[in-house]
């Protein structure tokens, strides 16, 4: 059959009465919607493209590292470096040399400045080691002491141009050997007070330990005391490396055997005693460093192996933690003599006497690249910004190498997966992203995120979703017209109360209330449902007469509600203290091991109700309404009672609409923000327990992302955050809108 608006040439024909310019308005309406649609979706799409684009550089592996400049300090065998060290700026370098300490420059190599003071007079320097973050030196000499020395950068900026120059100032000259034999073994940590540690091996193999604690002086500065000790007779075997850690409370020490010994130097002017003895190795144990925060200790030994041990704490320790292997490493082809920790962050370099350097993340337990010197590495030493390191080998050449490893503490393991931290008994998913100290270690585990997130929605749900649709059921099927009328635009206005005033005052004002009378919420659902049932019970053997002189159970239901409610709380008090010993909180701590926290996930349940209802009970309520009036008399022409009607007829029809509205309010749970954020306590613990908090990943994005250094390694994570969170959506509502086509195609034909 034709279309009478169809010309035979198959354009449309004009309609009599349409102008000009209500055509002209037509076409312009339709292209700006047309247009207003794509730029919708372009948007969107650039929205998420800047997004992903943000995160992308996380799973960036660091770039090999690239040689910068390449100088011959000294080329004989008796001035050879011993150790070097760069300014922040990578721009001067000292050089540690039997007979003193020069400064170059690193580009060109050119010396500017030779330290040879009096404390170099007569002896020479046969070690050094320094320190990781506080510019100190120790100076193994030949004559058995430990000269202590400190470098400092001053940068000034004359004419514009920035211009570093080095300062040397030396601290002290510590007896370590009163035999005077030479100490080429050395370990020195200063823990910026008053107390000092130095500890070395002398030629002929003994472990000596010093500690230097400065008294405080009535009027002057104070007296400079010294603790000498020997260790050598405690020793099985040769102590091949010596190793302090910068709070002078351990002394490490390995042996040609293979075993690491820890004393405790807490206190100096008492003899170090041995609390630990383990093997780390098969063979000598050729390199000792800690990283970062002196927790974790780097082991190399004469096979090439690199392994990671941290203390850790289990039932059986007592006073003191047990060292245990966490990570082991890529290996060299032969011994390790030299490694270097990162002033940053959880990397370390290690050298091999083969010529090899290779880079590792202690917490990762990743080796990111290995590069070939050719000779032997006989010192590494990372800059203090780690963004490049030098090394020197054994024909003195110091290679100065540019490294860019903006994110090595992120991977999919360290991101989703269980991590083994320093402090921690076992491997754990934790988020924690900043500490006090600079030594703090960023932990990144979005799980807890995503469980709090998971726990948040499932008790908003579980809250809101029978309230809205038993709600929706009743006005839509058995309220009044003019009941309705009212109910409706209610539940509609609550949807227009901002988040963060519901936070606020679930946070402050409800959280409270709810934690002086749990018991009585707790008792709420049973005492609720009990009361209906009994009062349902009562009403169907009241007289028929009587029945229908009442208006309608609807308004009696309400009535023994508002008693149930009632007896809830006066029955609250009393059953705490007839069986929790008057104090429900104590008893649920000491009997389950659950803390109630004031904001938590009940708190959560109430105010994110006022946000969640309103949309659910909206939708829901449209669609049970628009059910064709002939079905409803259909069921109820055969017999059907209004309940079965509502349950069996208008409620399956409807599915499709309500499984809708579930997923809308299931989206707005799981991207509430403010409401989490004020009545949870932001704490991101996984547990799934409606008496604490949990932190989500949008809440987590609006405390972060503020403080969050650009494009560093946490402003990539929230980044990151936010994609998993739009993906997950973005999934779960493709899912919802497949079931609903499938919903609707079935229910459609009835």
């Amino acid at each position: 059959m034709a279309n009478p608006n169809q010309s035979s040439a198959g354009k449309p024909r004009s309609l009599p009465g349409i102008t000009r310019a209500a055509r002209t308005m037509d076409r312009l309406s339709r292209w700006v919607i047309a247009v207003g649609g794509v730029g919708v979706i372009l948007v969107v799409l650039g929205i998420l493209a800047f997004v992903l684009r943000e995160a992308y550089p996380l799973f960036l592996s660091p770039a090999p590292a690239t040689i910068v400049s390449s100088h011959t300090v000294d080329g004989s065998q008796d001035q050879r470096p011993l150790a070097a060290g760069a300014d922040p700026y990578r721009e001067v370098a000292y050089l540690v040399r039997p007979d003193g300490i020069d400064f170059i420059r690193l580009e060109t190599g050119e010396t500017i400045r030779r330290e040879r003071g009096d404390i170099f007079q007569n002896r020479r320097v046969v070690s050094a080691h320094p320190s990781l973050t506080d510019g100190y030196l120790g100076l193994g000499m030949s004559d058995g002491y430990i000269a202590v020395v400190k470098v400092n950068y001053r940068v000034t900026y004359p004419e514009g141009r920035r211009f570093v120059t080095p300062e040397l100032h030396i601290q002290a000259n510590v007896a370590l050997d009163r035999e005077g034999e030479p100490v080429p073994r050395v370990s020195y940590r200063n823990d910026g007070a008053r107390r000092s540690t130095a500890a070395g091996i002398t030629a002929s193999g003994r472990l000596l330990v010093a500690g230097m604690m400065k008294k405080r002086g009535l009027l002057a500065g104070g007296k400079l005391e010294t603790y000498a000790y020997d260790l050598t007779t405690e020793v099985d075997g040769m102590p091949t490396t010596v190793l302090v850690d910068g709070n002078g409370r351990y002394l490490l020490a390995g042996t040609n055997r293979g075993e690491v010994y820890c004393w405790d130097i807490t206190d100096v002017q008492v003899q170090p005693s041995l609390v630990q003895r383990f093997r780390a190795s098969d063979l000598a144990i050729t390199a000792l460093a800690y990283v970062l925060g002196d927790v974790s200790v780097v082991i190399g030994d004469a096979g090439g192996h690199v392994s990671t041990w941290f203390p850790v704490r289990g039932p059986d320790s007592g006073v003191y933690a047990s060292f245990r292997k966490i990570h082991v490493f890529r290996s060299h082809r032969t011994a390790v003599n030299a490694i270097a920790p990162s002033a940053r962050g959880k990397q370390f370099l290690t050298g091999s006497i083969g010529g090899h350097v290779m880079l590792h993340h202690m917490t990762t337990g990743q080796t990111f690249f290995e590069l070939a010197e050719g000779t032997e590495v006989t010192d590494l030493t990372f800059a203090p910004k780690a963004d490049g390191f030098l090394s020197i080998d054994a024909n003195g050449r110091m290679n100065h190498y540019r490294l860019s490893s903006p994110h090595p503490e992120v991977t999919l393991e360290t991101l989703f997966g269980r991590v083994w931290y320093e402090g921690y008994s076992e491997p754990e998913y934790v988020w924690q992203s900043t500490g006090g100290t600079d030594e703090f270690e960023p932990k990144l585990s979005i799980i807890p995120l995503a469980y709090g997130t998971a726990k948040g929605t499932f008790y908003a749900m579980f809250f809101a979703l029978p309230l809205a649709v038993l709600a929706a059921i009743y006005t839509s099927e058995f309220a009044h017209p003019r009941v309705r009328n009212v109910v409706k635009p209610t539940v509609e206005l609550m949807a227009s109360l901002p988040s963060v005033i519901l936070g606020f005052l679930g946070g402050l004002w409800l959280a409270p209330l709810l934690e002086s009378q749990v018991v009585g919420v707790l008792l709420l659902l049973p005492s609720v449902a009990l009361t209906i049932i009994s009062a349902s019970w009562v009403w169907s053997r009241l007289p028929g007469h009587l029945k229908n002189r009442l208006p309608g159970p609807e308004v009696f239901y309400v009535l023994v509600s508002l008693v149930g409610i009632w007896l809830a709380f006066a029955l609250g008090p009393w059953l705490e203290g007839a069986f929790w010993g008057g104090d429900f909180q104590r008893w649920l701590a000491d009997s389950t091991s659950t803390r109630y926290d004031q904001r938590n996930c009940l708190v959560v349940g109430f105010a994110m109700g006022f946000a969640v209802i309103p949309i659910i009970y909206t939708i829901c309520e449209d669609a049970l309404t628009s059910v064709p009036s002939h079905l409803r008399a259909g069921s109820l022409a055969l017999g059907a009672t209004p309940w079965q009607t509502a349950v069996r007829v208008v409620l399956p029809t409807a599915s499709p609409g309500i499984f809708s509205a579930t997923m809308i309010g299931f989206g707005r749970a799981v991207g509430e923000t403010m409401i989490v954020l004020m009545a949870t306590g932001n704490t991101p613990i996984m547990d799934w327990s409606i008496f604490n908090g949990m932190r989500t990943m949008s809440a987590n994005i609006a405390v972060e992302i503020p403080e969050a250094p650009h494009e560093g390694t946490l402003y990539r994570v929230l980044f990151l955050t936010g994609v998993l969170l739009a993906g997950v959506t973005f999934i779960v509502n493709t899912v919802a809108e497949i079931v609903r086509q499938r919903l609707r195609e079935r229910y459609s034909r009835i």
